[in-house]
């Protein structure tokens, strides 16, 4: 008998992994980039040149090759920079009486991306933007980090973009 006999007919297979989309390993990108300017106390746009010149492009956990977008990601950087004392006042208005800088430092970079994002940078849809923000935050923490980050990048998103909605 063959294992596909044995499994019975209420057995399906899980389909493959997909491959994350050039948007997405852009935005994990940007993350990181975010992530090592706070770590290190680098400027973000030393960062960004760190990033451009050492990893975009290769390889993400060895496994992934990074096909992250260099303009997209120039452009949600620039916003960040541009934007970026404007981008913690609305963070921490939808966080209330939660205070960003006592967050993780990545938790962090993931609420400062997806606010600039949704707040400068108009090339998708308000619920794209939050729902790969809200990705990227499962993958590096899991589901209450997630939903902090889905519950606030909505707040900024009805904000900023209510007619989008």
């Amino acid at each position: 008998m063959s294992p596909s006999e044995s499994e019975g007919p209420d057995t399906i297979d899980a389909p493959p992994p997909r491959a994350p989309s050039r948007r997405h390993v852009t935005r994990i990108a940007v993350v990181q980039t975010l992530y090592q300017a706070d770590l290190t106390g680098k400027t973000i746009p030393l960062a960004a040149r760190e990033m451009r010149k050492h990893y975009l492009g290769r390889a993400v956990d060895g496994e992934t090759p990074v096909a992250a977008d260099p303009k997209f990601f120039d452009t949600v950087i620039e916003a960040v920079n541009a934007n970026g004392p404007t981008l913690i006042e609305m963070l921490q208005s939808a966080l209330k009486n939660r205070p960003l800088e006592r967050m993780e430092l990545v938790l962090q970079a993931i609420l400062v991306a997806g606010a600039a994002e949704l707040f400068a940078v108009h090339e998708a849809p308000p619920k794209v933007i939050i729902s790969e923000y809200v990705e990227i935050a499962e993958h590096f923490f899991g589901r209450p980090e997630a939903s902090v980050v889905n519950a606030t990048l909505d707040k900024i998103g009805h904000l900023v973009r209510p007619d989008e909605f």
